[in-house]
């Protein structure tokens, strides 16, 4: 981290050092109030991916390799990843533990409507693609 201006390495030594006394107190203490572990658990999600493609973009650059396959691999990384809780949250489903009231299944809802689209056109692209390439080789 020579690069790393001296105040940001501070910082995540401290909240290394943070992080690991409330893992500690989340095994000991009673259970905090669920909306703000929740709000806790997003924001520790967010920083550990964005932590770990930092991390992946820098080595790709002290390894020369090409930035442009890194990220294809921290999207194929997230793909992983919401393939994982999509099915951890279709168990939750099943065992009712999610319903439709369930708090924010309206803004999932939303971005999977988003997704959705997104998927058709890259499958429609694709597509269009394999039927240029066919017509091109006849």
């Amino acid at each position: 981290m020579k690069d790393c201006p001296e105040s940001l390495t501070a910082e995540l030594t401290r909240l290394t050092n943070e992080l690991r006394q409330v893992e500690q107190r989340l095994d000991s203490e009673s259970a905090p109030d669920i909306l703000l572990l929740n709000n806790f658990r997003n924001a520790v999600d967010n920083v550990r991916m964005k932590a770990w493609s930092v991390s992946e973009l820098i080595h790709a650059r002290y390894t020369r390799e090409n930035p442009n396959g890194v990220l294809t691999f921290l999207a194929g990384e997230r793909l992983r990843r919401l393939d994982q809780l999509v099915r951890n949250l279709c168990a939750d489903i099943d065992r009712g533990a999610v319903t439709q009231h369930t708090s924010g299944m309206h803004s999932l809802s939303d971005s999977l409507k988003g997704l959705q689209q997104r998927i058709a056109n890259v499958s429609l692209q694709s597509h269009r693609r394999h039927l240029e390439n066919k017509d091109a080789s006849n």
